[in-house]
């Protein structure tokens, strides 16, 4: 269970961690959300009373939005990509996962703190060298403002969740005879020829006038319309060009490393590595029953005591960690922070190779063996002066920001018919830009800004000439910019697009004759008569193989449709182009239901998707028995001024 949990990429954990290595707005809070209570101005909707808060929604859109950007391998606005599909998706997802962390909680789901460290552990993003680095840990967290207490309650959520759902979808099973019957169907091959009525064929007997030209272009003058557009002088203010210019003496740095403060990020963090054997008492079990748990673990220390050797197998034999049983009791390497306190307490006071015990924790007896102590690796100043010169130029130009952001905005506002004003005051350069069209998405990360276009094409700009609002485009990242040329959006001439509506008017008009003809031929061909037809060169296709050479998904769809209890048979297709296709299928070939790396892979598929059905099933229950109220229905609306 512990691998299946490290490999899946759709849980909040996956993504905080993807989050903090590579996203730039990294998802913060959501499952501390979960568990707040109550309502007001910042609740989207309320799950049995819990509220998902506005700050949750908005964190959790904006990771679909970059994970979507990433996707499309460019550097689009993620403005760009917000629908209210994604917003509706996003608000769903939410709240199945309230259902979840609502019903895991009513069923006493519990995670150790010793099954909690050894996940955390694993960690690729808090990993050094292969091992956990505690060090990395707390900086990782510390970048993005969580404390290590509200990280490990978010992972422990997610760790109870995703045993709820192993439970509802790991316990699926595929008969034997669905497989045989998937795997029939899904890699069956029929043997095609086709032969094709061109549309081109009928163009000569149609007759299209300009009533139905005049027509045709009334219905549809979008197609015609010319989209707005302009070009625009802008300015940047950014927290990085004023780092750049920053000059950092050695005498500020050494200042900075000695601080008494800032010591123990040079000194680094030590770290320990335990084996433990727990006997499961939790404090509800009853006096009784934590007494004979007690007896036990003294037992077991007795024993670890005598054979050190055998401790491993003790843990084996005896531990009730689920998560470090199997491992002979190993938790790996932690800090302080990570553990209960009797648990961790007990395990920094005691020296190398050293078995003490029982330690009681709210979960039960623990008896611990302490494996290695590992010194927190320290920097020297020559180490830390690059990290130390770029947060006081980073630190330095903030407040230069805080200071020129505020003269930049009043100049850009006052002096609102130009940029001039404000380009001389921060010494900052007039860049102009190509033609900008309303509503096409752009690369660039500034002019690209979906708030920056509403203020571009809005009437200040455009009709009364005037400097758009100092606009934030990224973090510390200011732009003002003026409209110097605009053309309005407008509908070509009927004269310039009359050409091409009278062939499409022809096309639509000979496609339906092509299909008239088709449709007559197909029907000659199924009452059995002759026809001498063209037919092209037989070849056999399983569907993924004609869809993945190109057959069109029409003739795909009707040549794997089409009744083959009697041979040959037949069928039809209209194409996109027009062209009327006349499919024959000479033999059918089911697949093969032998082959064991196929079951195998055929039996891994629908178990997952019977699995999802059980779990989608599941969730609706858990609607029916829950009141789910949707508080500020606003969310669901892009907001291009975002």
């Amino acid at each position: 269970m512990l691998d299946k949990f490290r490999l899946l990429s759709q849980t909040w954990v996956a993504k905080v961690l993807l989050a903090l290595i590579t996203i730039p707005f990294a998802l913060f809070g959501v499952e501390y959300y979960f568990r707040q209570a109550g309502g007001g101005a910042d609740t989207v909707a309320k799950v049995d009373g819990v509220s998902i808060t506005q700050s949750e929604f908005n964190d959790n859109l904006r990771d679909q939005l970059e994970r979507m950007r990433e996707g499309l391998g460019t550097r689009v606005e993620p403005s760009l990509l917000d629908t209210p599909q994604l917003r509706y998706e996003t608000l769903q997802g939410l709240i199945n996962r309230h259902l979840l962390a609502g019903y895991a909680d009513k069923q006493h789901l519990s995670v150790s703190d010793a099954f909690l460290a050894h996940e955390i552990a694993q960690f690729d993003a808090f990993q050094e060298n292969g091992k956990f680095s505690q060090a990395r840990y707390e900086a990782l967290l510390r970048e993005r403002g969580l404390t290590p207490a509200v990280f490990e309650s978010r992972v422990r959520d997610d760790l109870k969740i995703q045993l709820e759902q192993d439970a509802l979808t790991g316990s699926q099973w595929v008969p034997g005879v669905t497989i045989d019957a998937f795997l029939k169907l899904n890699d069956q091959s029929r043997e095609l020829a086709l032969v094709e009525i061109p549309v081109e064929r009928y163009l000569a007997q149609v007759h299209v006038d300009d009533a139905q030209i005049k027509q045709y272009y009334d219905a549809h003058q979008d197609q015609f319309r010319v989209p707005e557009r302009i070009k625009v002088q802008y300015l940047v203010l950014s927290a990085d060009q004023l780092a750049q210019g920053e000059t950092v003496s050695p005498a500020d740095i050494a200042k900075v490393y000695e601080d008494p403060s800032n010591q123990a990020r040079w000194k680094g963090t030590e770290t320990r590595r335990v084996r433990h054997i727990l006997i499961a008492a939790p404090a509800a079990a009853g006096e009784a029953k934590r007494a004979a748990a007690k007896a036990q673990a003294e037992k077991i220390l007795a024993e670890a005591q005598a054979h050190p050797d055998r401790f491993a197998a003790l843990a084996k034999q005896y531990s009730q960690d689920p998560g470090s049983a199997a491992q002979g009791g190993d938790l790996g390497y932690f800090g302080r922070g990570m553990m209960t306190q009797p648990f961790e307490n007990a395990a920094f006071s005691m020296k190398t190779g050293e078995i003490r015990g029982p330690v009681e924790t709210e979960f039960g007896y623990h008896i611990i063996e302490l494996t290695d102590i590992k010194a927190g690796k320290g920097k020297t100043l020559a180490e830390a002066t690059p990290q130390i010169a770029e947060e006081l130029r980073r630190q330095r130009a903030a407040k230069q920001f805080s200071d020129a952001a505020e003269t930049f905005s009043n100049l850009v506002y006052e002096q609102s018919g130009d940029l001039k004003a404000a380009a001389e005051k921060l010494k900052l350069a007039v860049r102009t830009s190509d033609w900008i069209v309303r509503g096409a998405p752009l690369q660039d990360p500034v002019l690209g800004n979906a708030k920056l276009q509403n203020a571009l094409f809005a009437q200040e700009s455009v009709k009364d000439g005037r400097n758009t609002p100092a606009i934030e485009v990224a973090p510390n990242t200011l732009v003002s910019a003026h409209v110097v040329s605009h053309e309005p959006s407008v509908v070509r001439p009927l004269a310039d697009v009359r050409a091409a509506i009278l062939q499409t008017l022809q096309r639509d008009e000979a496609a339906k004759l092509a299909k008239a003809d088709g449709e007559k031929q197909l029907a000659a061909l199924q009452s059995g008569k002759a026809e001498t037809l063209p037919w092209s060169k037989v070849r056999q296709f399983t569907r993924q193989q004609a869809l993945s050479e190109g057959l069109p998904q029409g003739v795909v769809t009707a040549a794997f449709e089409a009744n083959t209890s009697h041979l040959p048979a037949y069928a039809g297709a209209l194409l996109p182009t027009g062209t009327y296709a006349l499919l024959r299928i000479s033999q059918v070939t089911e697949g093969n239901a032998a082959d064991a790396a196929k079951r195998k892979q055929a039996e891994v598929g629908l178990t997952r998707a019977y699995g999802d059905a059980v779990l989608t099933g599941f969730l609706a229950t858990l609607r029916q028995d829950s009141t789910v109220r949707l508080i500020n229905k606003s969310v669901l609306e892009p907001r291009r001024d975002r």
